[in-house]
């Protein structure tokens, strides 16, 4: 996804439409990634001396792991991209290294997947869900409860098998120290 701007970056000022799609892969967690599909891109780039101003509307999905069955599902995303493509962005970023939306500007041309695919990052939600009725994955067996029932025994308690080892253990050493004490 890049976009040639050599023909207005000797002047500032000066603007140039474009569309471009491509693909994007972003990562979803340590090790995982996702392919985020095609994008099509389409925007302004403005000359601003030093490099390139873009601002663009970017359209396409993602494809993501549900936080509570695990299963594959695809989110469609629009997002507003804003960046500076700039031939030395290092120096921006020595001023203020907390800068975000700065990107090299390599040999007069843009690569757009790049910004695309940090805004895709900050629009990830944080646990995604295949549906907000997600059922899950039954805590005994790891059956996709959203593809029917399992035949685990069911406990009305809402206490994990770790809970009630962790409550049994808590409550003998409750009698001990009554015991103890007696």
């Amino acid at each position: 996804m890049k976009i040639d701007v050599t023909e207005i970056l000797k002047t500032p000022g000066a603007g140039m439409s474009f569309e471009v799609e491509g693909d994007v892969c972003a990562p979803q967690g340590p090790g995982e990634s996702h392919g985020a599909g095609v994008f099509a891109v389409r925007g302004v780039a403005t000359s601003i001396g030093i490099g390139v101003y873009v601002d663009a509307h970017a359209k396409g999905s993602v494809e993501l792991i549900c936080s509570r069955c695990l299963g594959s599902f695809t989110k469609k995303m629009e997002l507003h991209c804003e960046a500076e493509f700039l031939e030395n962005p290092d120096e921006r970023l020595k001023e203020d290294p907390q800068e975000v939306g700065v990107f090299p500007l390599r040999n007069g041309v843009c690569d757009l997947g790049e910004m695309v695919r940090h805004e895709i990052l900050l629009n990830l939600p944080m646990k995604p869900l295949c549906s907000h009725g997600c059922k899950g994955l039954c805590p005994v067996c790891g059956a996709n409860l959203n593809e029917g029932d399992c035949d685990c025994e069911k406990s009305d308690s809402g206490v994990t098998v770790f809970g009630r080892k962790l409550l049994n253990a808590l409550n003998e050493r409750e009698r001990g120290k009554r015991n103890g004490r007696s």
